[in-house]
């Protein structure tokens, strides 16, 4: 079991609250160490307070893209010994049915209580009133062609939760009087699940489904039309947006550093790592795509610069930015640059705030020459429309929105010239390059809520570790 899950329980414990694993028993050990998701019940009664206690343990609620049902949530906690993700799918009341629906509402809470398990850290139902609810979740689930269709894809898993069970024993079934089902009509069920025809189960499934119908969320016409909406979504997200995962709220994390600080590879791998539990988008800020609007003007300055490069008249030069003569062509450039990352930084907060976690390779700063910033200094003898750039470029640097967190990886130069001359990249600095580089950028600052300076001189995990660890607990998601 990960810590931050045992972590979890035993507060709940203390607190009193009433809590447990109700259903995929025999799966529960593997989502306990990270793998899948634990469903989790809680009576609604206890939300407030498990909200608090979960939260004061580092989880965070998400949501789900694809389906939503009321008083079904899904927490994510970060695991600081195993660096893995614990998925609770906590349930305030007994939501189920169809997997993509979830049509029924069972009141199933005195249930459940009287048939609790509490010897374990993770408390569970007894073995009798766990296979009773796998057969009602069961007939409830089947009596359809999309439940159908939801059944047999997850076959193996139905499978291996009913073999977890002994079958050759005689089940203590006792009457369910919450929902109606005495013990002889589980004990009828079971022995259908057992021993007959598929045929004779679809019609065991029908006259259950009969017998629930006051606990239905939705009419027959509202619940066809919920399945066929909820199908859409998932068919255009399986195909397209593959989405997981959308945090509550996002947050928008940028990597910075010079060349040779790893930022770039800190960058994708924090997006590789994220993206396999939350909607996340790795975006470029120091570079930054064209819009509409710059793609016609950057192309041409691109060609220029290119010819220039071939006169090698373009020589990189990272020297004081007051001390050269900056020429209308560059300060033309300079202000579209800072448009394209006005333009990247707003989709950023954009994406953030529909729940991405958005990585940022760089972020813009505002002291004119430092890396990422204003490049156009301030001269009196320059003329109009000069001004009118060094104008525009303060402007638009000014009103970019703060990251919320800033990650400034920081590496001794000789350990940056070393990287760097390891790097198959093509136009990268020279030594002589790197070292001005460093020089003039050594206090350099970023627009962020939250800043953090980075040793990245160690080890590359333990980079990442800090990194993650430090956007999962940051306040700056608040």
């Amino acid at each position: 079991m990960l810590q931050v899950f045992s972590n979890l329980f035993e507060e709940l414990e203390a607190e009193d609250i009433i809590f447990c694993n109700w259903k995929s028993h025999h799966s529960a050990e593997s989502h306990l160490d990270g793998y899948g998701d634990l469903d989790l019940y809680i009576p609604i009664r206890f939300k407030q307070k498990f909200e608090a206690i979960s939260k004061a343990n580092g989880f965070r609620r998400v949501a789900s893209y694809q389906s939503h049902h009321n008083y079904l949530e899904h927490y994510f906690g970060l695991d600081e010994v195993t660096k893995r993700f614990a998925h609770i799918h906590l349930y305030y009341k007994i939501i189920t049915g169809e997997h993509a629906s979830k049509n029924y509402n069972l009141p199933l809470e005195n249930f459940i209580i009287k048939n609790l398990d509490r010897s374990h850290l993770l408390p569970k139902l007894n073995i009798s009133s766990r296979r009773a609810i796998f057969l009602i979740r069961y007939f409830i689930k089947i009596g359809s062609i999309y439940g159908l269709l939801q059944y047999w894809r997850e076959l193996k898993k139905y499978k291996n939760e009913w073999n977890a069970y002994d079958v050759s024993q005689n089940f203590n079934y006792e009457d369910i009087l919450e929902i109606g089902i005495s013990r002889k009509e589980l004990i009828e069920i079971d022995n259908i699940y057992q021993g007959s025809n598929f045929f004779k189960q679809l019609l065991s499934s029908i006259k259950l489904k009969k017998k629930f119908k006051a606990f239905r969320r939705r009419n027959f016409l509202k619940h066809q039309l919920f399945v066929i909406h909820n199908l859409i979504i998932r068919l255009i997200n399986r195909l397209i947006l593959k989405k997981q995962k959308i945090l509550i709220p996002g947050i928008v994390v940028s990597i910075c550093g010079l060349d040779g600080s790893g930022k770039s590879s800190i960058a994708s791998s924090l997006e590789e790592n994220l993206s396999k539990h939350f909607c996340t988008k790795l975006i470029h800020l120091g570079r930054p795509p064209s819009t509409k609007l710059t793609f016609f003007f950057n192309c041409f300055i691109g060609i220029y610069s290119f010819l220039k490069k071939v006169r090698g008249a373009n020589n990189k030069n990272y020297s004081d930015i007051s001390k050269k003569n900056v020429s209308l062509i560059y300060a033309i450039r300079s202000v579209l640059l800072a448009y394209d990352r006005k333009v990247q930084s707003n989709n950023a907060h954009k994406l953030s705030a529909n729940g991405y976690i958005v990585i940022c390779d760089r972020y813009p700063g505002l002291e004119i020459g430092k890396m990422d910033s204003p490049r156009i200094p301030a001269d009196n003898s320059k003329g109009m429309l000069y001004q009118f750039c060094y104008m525009q470029e303060q402007k638009l640097y000014q009103s970019i929105k703060k990251a919320h967190i800033i990650f400034h990886l920081f590496v001794p130069l000789e350990v940056a010239i070393d990287r760097n001359n390891k790097r198959n990249k093509f136009g990268k600095e020279t030594i002589e390059e790197l070292k001005e580089r460093f020089l003039v950028n050594a206090e350099a600052r970023f627009l962020g809520k939250s800043y953090h300076i980075i040793d990245s001189s160690v080890a590359f995990e333990s980079v990442l570790t800090q990194v993650i660890h430090k956007i999962w607990h940051s306040k700056a998601w608040k």
